[in-house]
């Protein structure tokens, strides 16, 4: 098995002991502080990411390109762009609070935007040096440091919940996870590359002016992804109707997930393709990961569409509402995975700048669209403006890629997803009524189980890729082309 397999294993496998930890938290803040006190949680930590994504600015990607590029002089970007990341997040993590102080009605939120400031400004640190594991294919360090992450929290939340159960005291849960996190991060890193605080201005200048568009593009593109929570609180919707659209995207949250874990990971191998001008090797890794994304994602849709509510009610039973959001936002969720796949290539062909334009107009019509659509249709606005917006700016990607990229794509595996997925579907449905006489939660169980091995067998029939084809995504010649 070549490294970029195990790499890839390892972080999969991590991300799904991940999923495993965040669920847990998730059912544990729902089953303790209901779906209003969730709603309140959802809203809180919605604002600050605002601010995360500014302190962000792009650093995370242009980290991971700018150390990846042949002949790149690694200690010196990383300790200035380290430098830069730490002022920045100590800037605007503190502008998080002092700004939510002059919200209205904000006595509920603004503790947790306090202490979510304090968990972002950690996240902020470690996402910074993922950059040096992903360019080593060395994950070891960063999936555990994740999943420490997550355990740590899922049982603070638990300890809080059966002892104090308020949301001040479990969001402190979350910061204290994002501290072990970063600091398992800063060891890892300096043992590999000698670490220090570089006030190199030149250097600064041109980090900055790599990652500004972005950055703008990803904050662009969040005013549309999170806005809408936001835009429920604004407009005086109920705690309780923004828990079941939180709930609801959290789901969404778990599977895009997914493809940034996935294009993380191939950014590197993209931009050396690409500077290197090895087109072949460059198509070669866009057509595969554009099957391997129909073959994940596309189920995904058409199983929301026939278990959305089984699954939301499994987790808790007045979740309905939420379970019927998953009707519109997981396939929206799936056109993240298209979206991440060209906005992360956008970066790799160094064509940010024209994709910022367009990350800008989404978010202008976005925030029209919550603006006219969420006062009269609430949650269900909300969500399709996303799925509008998501469509859009997953559309004008490719149309950026392919002005640098005009080699031909093949979209047989992505018609292959969708008859098995369809197939899938018609048979989860027929099969509810029977299965109705069992238990909410075994009836889902088995549900999943059957939809599983009939896509499987649906992809098999028609003659799909096998496990040998998806290997040869990481296999040592596709690496070398």
């Amino acid at each position: 098995m070549s490294t970029l397999a195990k790499s890839s294993l390892l972080q999969i496998s991590g991300k799904l002991a991940g999923i495993f930890f965040g669920l847990g938290t998730f059912y544990i803040l729902l089953h303790f502080f209901g779906t209003e006190g969730y709603g309140v949680f959802t809203t809180a930590l919605t604002y600050v990411t605002f601010f995360s994504i500014v302190v962000d600015f792009g650093l995370t990607i242009t980290t991971a390109q700018m150390i990846a590029e042949k002949g790149a002089d690694e200690k010196r970007i990383l300790s200035n762009l380290f430098a830069l990341r730490v002022v920045s997040a100590l800037i605007f993590m503190t502008l998080a609070p002092l700004s939510a102080w002059f919200l209205p009605g904000n006595e509920k939120i603004f503790p947790l935007i306090c202490i979510g400031s304090a968990t972002y400004f950690f996240g902020a640190i470690s996402q910074m040096f993922i950059g040096v594991f992903q360019k080593r294919l060395e994950l070891v360090t960063p999936v555990l440091a994740e999943m420490g992450s997550r355990a740590l929290a899922l049982v603070g939340v638990l300890f809080v919940g059966l002892t104090t159960r308020s949301l001040a005291h479990a969001t402190i849960a979350f910061a204290v996870g994002a501290l072990l996190q970063v600091l398992i991060m800063l060891v890892a890193t300096h043992r590999r590359i000698s670490l220090r605080f570089s006030w190199d201005f030149s250097l600064w200048k041109e980090i900055i002016s790599r990652s500004w568009p972005i950055g703008l593009s990803i904050f662009f593109n969040l005013l549309y992804l999170k806005g809408d929570v936001l835009f429920l609180w604004a407009m005086g919707k109920t705690d309780v109707e923004i828990g079941h659209y939180g709930a609801a995207y959290k789901v969404v949250d778990i599977l895009t997930m997914v493809p940034v874990t996935f294009m993380g990971l191939m950014l590197p191998l993209l931009t050396l393709a690409w500077t290197s001008k090895n087109k072949t090797l460059f198509t070669k890794r866009m057509q595969q990961t554009i099957d391997l994304f129909a073959l994940i994602a596309i189920p995904f849709i058409f199983g929301a569409w026939a278990l959305g509510v089984p699954l939301m009610t499994a987790v808790k039973p007045d979740l309905v509402l939420a379970g019927q959001l998953l009707w519109v936002l997981v396939p929206a969720a799936v056109i993240v995975f298209f979206g991440s796949l060209f906005g992360h290539t956008v970066v790799a062909i160094q064509a940010q700048r024209p994709m910022t334009w367009n990350y800008c107009i989404v978010a202008i019509l976005g925030i029209i669209g919550y603006l006219v659509i969420v006062p009269p249709f609430g949650e269900w606005g909300a969500a399709w403006v996303t799925l509008a917006c998501e469509s859009a700016i997953a559309i004008l990607a490719v149309v950026v890629v392919r002005k640098h990229w005009k080699e031909k794509v093949s979209l047989g595996i992505c018609l292959k997803a969708i008859l098995a997925s369809a197939i899938m579907f018609a048979v989860l449905k027929g099969i509810q009524i029977p299965l109705a006489s069992f238990s909410p939660l075994v009836s889902l169980a088995l549900s999943l189980v059957v939809g599983a091995l009939l896509y499987v067998g649906a992809i098999a029939l028609l003659k799909g890729p096998t496990l040998r084809d998806a290997k040869r995504l990481f296999s040592a010649d596709s690496q070398q082309g």
